[in-house]
């Protein structure tokens, strides 16, 4: 860059991480997420912080963890020692990676095109809800972005494409050139393997640095990059050999109801089609058309798709990079997943490719209508896209500042409803008044365990009585969980319940509102147990010393009952 150029970047840079610093300020919750992979992931790193390796603490076999990497629980476990142990420490780290993220982002395309379409792609990501809102949770994919993003830029700076610079595969001439080169390369290489390690998904990226080094002709550094990673490789596909979570769920017709079967592979075309309808359809356009209801949707999401593609095909034609490489093989990794699965969530490493390439089919439209032709066009195309965008960040920023109102009364848990509260309130309770070796069947066993419960797993997905404690009684459960969190409960556990009432005693329950609480049930022993039975309420558990003070630990909304309460060695 010439002195002009580097001051330009540099301001376009700063204001860039200003805008992003105070949009993502604006929608940050202090409400905990629900779901199981935020607890999931806090639960090993607090796993490697006690020196109990990578183990899932929540199950009562405390097997070793073989379904996510470990790179994202290693940034966690660090905070963690550093003496992070409420929800705020880890939530900044998130917004803080989701903004380095559209910093990389603007790095990225600066180099390829420029800063005005940079800014403008980088602006317009930010603005997505998806964007928005993974840096309100704790999860993976804040730093699976910036290590996206930092292996596209690092790929562009050391010039890795099909038809680079003369003489690309000699890397060893020694000069200043080459020892750059060499940096960016391998800082391209390090980054794509923390990806990978970061997600199992970060494997099309992976391959495309691969692909990109022996288009490009780089061989020494193509086996050098295999050399570096057959051990990790190795050890974790070792590790996750037999176990298979995500093999075994990727086969089924939908992973939350498995009495539905799997598929063949014959039906993967069938699941593909129906993943890129509700992509393009549905998930693409309401990141930033949010409003948009019926066909709307679909009529918006076809032309920006059909211009991403033609823009990615007209530079694949110049020389595809790494980011050509990546596009393809991460969009038909995610397009043959389970349709269950499929969200914004797996869609957002792809939004800044999609705008770039996008983008630069726009100009190339307004370039026909001559010198301004495409100025006017690309900002024409920018407020398009970014004005109807307005709204559902300043909904999500309402949403967030209500729930630090409610926040302020010490329990941010609130913002979450009812069912998590309870939750939260029972696995206090079994804490405190269960055995030290219980083990309880619920909805989610992480979250359950995060928040203070004692082991457990999730319930059987069977309305089958007799498989569902045939299962408990394999994983040795003594206690059942009816939560409503979600309506999943809900749709098989009172069915068990009314079919086997003498199977089961109630032992005690939470109710915050007038709808359905919260009740924990024991599973009598097989032998106490007495089929059929016609009542309307399960009998009271009676087994229990009557001469014991239950009660539950003091609530601190703020803090992480599992890492709060446990000394770090």
């Amino acid at each position: 860059m010439t002195p002009p150029d580097r001051r330009r970047f540099v301001l376009i840079a700063g204001l860039l991480a200003v805008i992003s610093a105070g949009v993502l300020a604006s929608v940050a919750t202090p409400a905990p997420h629900s779901g199981g992979d935020n607890a999931g992931y806090l639960s090993l790193a607090h796993a490697l912080v006690s020196g109990e390796g990578y183990t899932e603490l929540w199950d009562p076999a405390h097997p070793p963890h073989t379904k996510y990497p470990p790179i994202f629980p290693l940034l966690l476990s660090g905070l963690m020692l550093a003496g992070v142990s409420g929800w705020l420490g880890f939530k900044l780290m998130m917004a803080g990676l989701t903004s380095a993220s559209v910093l990389l982002v603007f790095a990225w395309i600066c180099r390829r095109t420029g800063p005005l379409l940079a800014a403008a792609v980088a602006a317009a990501t930010v603005f997505s809800a998806g964007w928005l809102d993974t840096s309100r949770w704790i999860l993976s994919e804040p730093s699976f972005l910036a290590f996206t993003f930092l292996t596209l830029w690092a790929a562009e700076r050391a010039g890795l494409k099909a038809q680079g610079w003369a003489g690309a595969q000699d890397i060893s001439k020694g000069d200043h050139r080459a020892s750059s080169e060499i940096f960016w390369l391998a800082l391209a290489g390090g980054a794509a393997s923390a990806a990978v390690f970061t997600r199992a998904s970060g494997l099309p990226l992976l391959l495309a640095v691969a692909g990109s080094l022996v288009l490009a002709r780089r061989l020494r550094a193509f086996v050098t990059l295999g050399l570096c990673l057959i051990l990790p490789i190795t050890w974790w596909l070792t590790r996750a050999a037999g176990q298979g979570a995500y093999v075994s769920e990727f086969w089924m017709q939908n992973p939350y109801e498995p009495d539905l079967g799997t598929i063949g592979w014959l039906d993967l075309p069938v699941r593909a089609w129906a993943n890129l309808e509700l992509y393009v359809g549905t998930v693409l356009p309401t990141e930033w058309w949010g409003g948009a209801t019926g066909a709307t949707p679909l009529f918006l999401g076809v032309p920006l798709f059909g211009l991403a593609s033609w823009g990615w095909v007209e530079r694949v034609r110049r020389g595809p990079g790494v980011a050509e490489l990546f596009a393809p093989l991460y969009f038909g990794l995610i397009l043959v997943w389970p349709e269950v699965w499929s969200g914004n969530r797996f869609l957002l490493p792809l939004y800044p490719l999609i705008l770039l390439y996008a983008g630069s089919s726009v100009l190339r439209i307004g370039r026909r209508a001559g010198p301004t032709g495409a100025a006017i066009m690309g900002a024409i195309a920018f407020l398009v896209l970014l004005i109807p965008a307005l709204p559902g960040w300043l909904s999500i920023a309402s949403e967030a500042s209500q729930c630090r109102v409610i926040a302020r009364s010490g329990d941010p848990l609130r913002c979450q409803g009812t069912g998590m509260t309870e939750f939260r309130d029972a696995a206090a309770w079994a804490g405190v008044n269960l055995p030290a070796d219980a083990v309880v069947l619920s909805r989610k066993p992480r979250v359950f365990y995060l928040f203070g419960g004692p082991s457990g797993v999730v319930f059987p997905f069977t309305r089958d009585p007799d498989r569902f404690l045939d299962e408990a009684d394999r994983v040795g459960a003594g206690y059942l969980l009816l939560d409503h969190i979600d309506t999943v409960s809900l749709f098989y556990l009172p069915a068990i319940l009314s079919t086997r009432p003498l199977a089961f005693c109630h032992r005690t329950g939470w109710r915050s509102g007038s709808g359905p609480g919260t009740e924990l049930f024991r599973i009598l022993p097989p032998e106490e147990r007495i089929t059929g039975g016609d009542l309307l309420e399960l009998p009271p558990c009676v087994d229990f010393d009557p001469q014991r003070i239950e009660g539950s630990p003091a609530i601190d909304g703020g803090r992480i009952p599992r890492i709060a309460t446990t000394a770090v060695p």
